[in-house]
Parts: C-alpha cells; sequence; structure tokens
C-alpha cells in the first residue's frame, strides 16, 4: 500500500479508537451533566402519576399470572428510557424484605451505573411498586453525535501530523546497516502488534456495549417459546419427567442464552446450553457476564399438562460476535506487521530506483549531475562512493580539458614564437654563406645568430614553463638546503638590478636555517619574478624587496611601480602562472596584487626550525 492509503487506514483506526475511548466515558460525563446542569434521562412526572394510578387500579398482584401486567407496564412507560422490575413488600419500601418480585419487562437488565438513577413508584394501598431504571436512549442519541463529531476532529489532526511527520533520522552507528534497521524494524512491529491485540481484546466489552446501546434493545423468542411449548403441553411437571423435560430443552438449546423454567416453588428445570461449555469460559466467567456482556431478559408463560409455569431466557446476544471481533483484532494487530514492514521495503526500494535513475543521467554523460544520499546505510554508502566516483571523474576530466587548451596555447605560442627568431636566423646564416670571405661581416652576423640562438633558448625554457603549470601530476625531488643559500641568490638578482641603475630597498638577512627545496627550482622561481620586474618595473621609482622569517616560513615580498610608459608588451602571464605551481611544489603560498600601480609579489615557503 502506498503512503496515502497507510494514512488513510491509520486515521481509520485512530477514529474508532478515539470513538470508543469516548464512548466508555459515556457515564463519566451523564455525572457531570446530571450534577452541574440538572440533565436527566428519566420519566416525567406524568408518567410516573399514570403508573402510580394503573398500580392503584390492580387490587392485588399475582406474580405467578403477571403477563398481563408486563404488557400493560411495558405499553404504559414505552416512551423514553424505561425498565421496570415489579417487587412486593411487607410495607411497600426500598429496605423492606421482598417478598416476592417479576421481570415485568423485555429487555436489557440495568446497568449497574444506572442504579443511582432508579426511582420507586409506589401504590397507595402498599402491596407493590416499580423499580424503575433508566437505559439512557435520549442521552445516547445526543452523546453519539458528540463523539462521532469529536472523535473525526482527533482523526483529522492525527491526519494532518501524519502527512507533515518527517522521518526519524538517528545519529547513531548501530542503526547504519540495513540488518539493524529490519531487526528494530520487527522488533517495533512485534511490540505494536502484541500491545494493540492486548488492548483491544481487553476492552471489548466497550465495543459490545456500543452495539447492545445502539442496535440491540430486545429479541423475539416467540417461535422458540411456541415450539417448546408444543413439545412439552403433555408433560406434568413432576420429578418422574424430568428427565424426559431436560431432553427436550436440550434439543431446543438456544446457541447464545440459556433458559429456566419456574413453578410456584422456584427453579425446577435449567438446560444445558452451550454457554456452559468450556469455549464459553474461556472468553468469559459467569461472574462478569452481567457487566461485559449486558445479557437480556426475558419471560414467557407455558402451559403443562396440569399447571402453567413461566420460562425465563437470560439472552447474551454479543456471544456471536466473539469469535469475529478476535478474529478481527488479530487482523488489525497484524496489519501493523504489514504498515511496518513493507514501509521499510518501501524506502529502500525507493532509494535504490533513485539510486538507478542517478547512475542512468551519468551513464548518458551528465556527469554534473548530483547523487542524492538520503540514507546512511549500504545504500546511502553506495551512493555516496558513486558521487565521490563522479567528482573524481570531472576533476580528471576538468584537468584533461586543461591539459588540451595548455597544449593548444603552447603550440599556437611556440609555433608563433619560434617561427620569428628562426627565419630571422636562416636569413642570417644564408647571408653568411653568401659572404663568406668578408670576415668583418661575418664576425657581425655571427653576434646576431648567436643572440637569435639565446632567444631560442629562452623559448624553449617557457615550454617547461607552459607543461609545469598545466601538468596535473608532478613529483619533484626536495631536499634540505640552507636558507642563507636561497639569500644570496637573492642578494645576487638585487646586485644585477643595481647595475642596471634601478634603485632597490633591501635590508640583509642572515640566518642559519634550512628548508626543505629543489635549488635548482628555487632559481627559476627567481629568475622569473626578477625578470617580471625588469621588465614592468617603473626604473625612477623605487623597488621595495624584503626577505624575512615568519612563524616557521621564509617570506619574500617585491613591490614595484609600474611603468605606464611602456608600449603594448604581449604576455600570456605563464611566467607568473609557472612560479606559482613551483611554489606549490614546494608548500608555499603565492600572493600577487595590483593597486595604485603598485605591483606586490609575495612568496613564501615552509622551513625547519
Amino acid at each position: 500500500m502506498n503512503k496515502k492509503i497507510t494514512r488513510l487506514y491509520l486515521s481509520l483506526l485512530v477514529f474508532l479508537l478515539s470513538f470508543f475511548a469516548i464512548y466508555s466515558q459515556r457515564f463519566v460525563v451523564y455525572d457531570y451533566l446530571n450534577t452541574h446542569f440538572n440533565y436527566s434521562d428519566t420519566l416525567s412526572k406524568e408518567k410516573i402519576k399514570e403508573a402510580k394510578t394503573y398500580l392503584d387500579e390492580q387490587e392485588q398482584v399475582d406474580f405467578m399470572n403477571h403477563t398481563q401486567i408486563r404488557k400493560d407496564l411495558n405499553q404504559l412507560l414505552k416512551k423514553g428510557s424505561y425498565q421496570v422490575i415489579l417487587y412486593k413488600t411487607k410495607s411497600n419500601k426500598p429496605d423492606d424484605k421482598i417478598i416476592d418480585s417479576v421481570l415485568a419487562f423485555c429487555g436489557r437488565a440495568p446497568l449497574k451505573n444506572a442504579q443511582k438513577y432508579n426511582i420507586f413508584i409506589k401504590s397507595s394501598s402498599k402491596t407493590s411498586c416499580i423499580e424503575w431504571y433508566p437505559s439512557f436512549t435520549n442521552y445516547y442519541a445526543s452523546y453519539r453525535i458528540f463523539d462521532c463529531i469529536l472523535s473525526l476532529i482527533i482523526t483529522i489532526l492525527f491526519y494532518l501530523l501524519l502527512k507533515n511527520l518527517k522521518p526519524l533520522q538517528s545519529k547513531k552507528n548501530v542503526f547504519y546497516s540495513l540488518s539493524s534497521r529490519m531487526m528494530f524494524s520487527f522488533l517495533c512491529a512485534t511490540l505494536l502488534v502484541l500491545t494493540s491485540f492486548s488492548f483491544l481484546y481487553l476492552n471489548r466489552s466497550v465495543v459490545f456495549e456500543f452495539l447492545m446501546d445502539t442496535f440491540y434493545q430486545s429479541e423475539d423468542y416467540s417461535s422458540y417459546v411456541n415450539r417448546l411449548e408444543k413439545q412439552l403441553q403433555n408433560f406434568d411437571l413432576t420429578k418422574e419427567n424430568k428427565k424426559a423435560i431436560n431432553h427436550i430443552l436440550k434439543e431446543n438449546a438456544l446457541n447464545h442464552a440459556y433458559v429456566e423454567l419456574y413453578d410456584q416453588d422456584g427453579i425446577y428445570f435449567t438446560d444445558k446450553s452451550p454457554l456452559s461449555s468450556n469455549n464459553f469460559l474461556l472468553l468469559y466467567s459467569f461472574d462478569d457476564l452481567d457487566v461485559l456482556e449486558a445479557p437480556l431478559y426475558y419471560d414467557y408463560p407455558i402451559q403443562f399438562k396440569n399447571q402453567s409455569v413461566y420460562l425465563y431466557i437470560t439472552s447474551f446476544p454479543m456471544i456471536p460476535f466473539q469469535i469475529p471481533y478476535i478474529i478481527l483484532s488479530l487482523l488489525i494487530s497484524f496489519s501493523f506487521y504489514l504498515i511496518i514492514l513493507q514501509n521499510f521495503i518501501r524506502k529502500r526500494i525507493h532509494s535504490i530506483q533513485s539510486l538507478q535513475e542517478d547512475v542512468f543521467t551519468l551513464a548518458i554523460g551528465d556527469w554534473n549531475h548530483e547523487i542524492k544520499v538520503s540514507d546512511r546505510d549500504e545504500i546511502g554508502r553506495l551512493a555516496q562512493d558513486l558521487n565521490q566516483m563522479r567528482i573524481a571523474f570531472l576533476q580528471t576530466m576538468d584537468n584533461e580539458q586543461q591539459a588540451r587548451v595548455a597544449n593548444k596555447e603552447l603550440i599556437s605560442s611556440l609555433s608563433h614564437d619560434l617561427r620569428t627568431p628562426l627565419t630571422t636566423l636562416k636569413g642570417y646564416l644564408e647571408i653568411m654563406n653568401l659572404k663568406r670571405d668578408d670576415n668583418e661581416f661575418r664576425d657581425q652576423y655571427l653576434q646576431k645568430c648567436l643572440a637569435k640562438v639565446e632567444e631560442i633558448t629562452y623559448l624553449s625554457n617557457k615550454m617547461f614553463e607552459y607543461s609545469l603549470v598545466f601538468s596535473t601530476e608532478y613529483n619533484l625531488d626536495l631536499s634540505n638546503i640552507p636558507i642563507q643559500r636561497v639569500i644570496d641568490t637573492l642578494v645576487d638578482h638585487i646586485q644585477y638590478l643595481r647595475e642596471m641603475d634601478l634603485h632597490i630597498l633591501y635590508e640583509p638577512l642572515q640566518t642559519f636555517l634550512s628548508m626543505d627545496a629543489n635549488f635548482a627550482m628555487i632559481q627559476r622561481i627567481l629568475n622569473n619574478v626578477f625578470s617580471n620586474i625588469q621588465k614592468y618595473c617603473d626604473p625612477w621609482k623605487d623597488i621595495v624587496i624584503q626577505a624575512t622569517i615568519e612563524e616557521n616560513q621564509l617570506k619574500m615580498s617585491f613591490t614595484n611601480s609600474i611603468n605606464r610608459h611602456l608600449d603594448k608588451v604581449e604576455s600570456n602571464g605563464i611566467g607568473l602562472k609557472s612560479v606559482k605551481k613551483m611554489i606549490e611544489i614546494h608548500h608555499g603560498t603565492f600572493y600577487q596584487d595590483e593597486t595604485n600601480d603598485l605591483f606586490t609579489i609575495i612568496l613564501t615557503f615552509p622551513i625547519h626550525q
């Protein structure tokens, strides 16, 4: 079942549980209304007066022939809620010893909750009285409407809460594996099944009382009594016929009631009803029948051969519903297995389907599609591994793209830069070949050829820088060298700039510390930095160079003013890019800034203390 059906099913269960839980408190509400608002579902004064008048009109109540009295009282008190018991006492007081009594009604026995609302209607002759109990017919109708509305409100709130409820995310490693989650779900489902079945079974009386209050007010046993009377009318009510009468009662036993025969001396025969079976006693003990089953009582006169007796039937109409209720309770309880385990399986299948869709998206070439990781179990870890693989693949593709762009730039740049000096060198050599005898002319062009060779050598160095900048892997052997060796190289470059009439501000640094570095690459770094200064600095302004030891690092900074009067110089920035790459290989940092015509480069290298 999907989420919507599950929510509807659980909401229906909440409605039923709420309805019967509220219904079980109907007498508490009735007591409160009766105490504070004087609400009662009882006889009117007119009905009480009519019943008293009827008793006064009876000269003497014949308790062994009360059929007409029972019919009259039931007809008289048929409106409203009523149940009547007719007593005969010495002084017609409720506390007096009862001489004789009779059930003068057809229907349900008075509930214990209703006994405190009884009414005694006494005759003027003080020979008889009616003990009346309410059956709350009018009150039950209103209360059921109130119960239904309140239960519906609770159900709607539960449905909305269930709809917006987010799944709990456990942060404990014990719930990260599928096996532990499945075991936990199984244990929760088992506990819920046992708890729900126990609750439904122990509170079954509320359901049965609702059915009795709503649907089962009386039953008609006339056909049963007529059939029984035909079989017994030829018998005398004697001890000799007891076995035969017993056999007839047994053959006509009722499924959910038992029968008693009364004569003037009391109980004479009792049938062997199925209620006496062990199966029935497993459901209820006879001590609890009045409370849990709310029996219905019926009395009928039967004519034997020599006398009239009365047949009393005690009916338990809810007994046929016992087994169906237990089966329904088991189905409801075990449905939680289906809900919990199906929900667990559905989430896992949804995760697998989502992962399958993500993998298919990657398979068609969309490697920018992010794989969503919603769980922390094996499926979630698989999704996370695939996501890392996707990121690594993208990085590889990006590096390859950069390498292709670098190669393209390298080929374009070198083809352009090498073509000019090679063409010139070829021209010089051809001229020298034509004028072999002119030594002075050959020496002049020989110098020009050497200059072009130097230019080609410079461009070949640039090829190394290109390959260094755009290489994804570069292994370099680092060795421990004195920092002072690097400082001395820095001073040599400063001295060269000073010989070119550039003004350098620099404070010498002396140190005995060392660092892990490749000295040849350090030289190349300084060559590029000073070459950049020599090309673009303003020769009329100071160049500030500093070398310091700060926080286990060798820090070198270069600041010069930019010469804005130079003609446009073509530059692809490969020099500084190669510097940054080589510093990263040394696990250092590179920083450059251009502000207010000042260009600054800061290099740092880790050192040993």
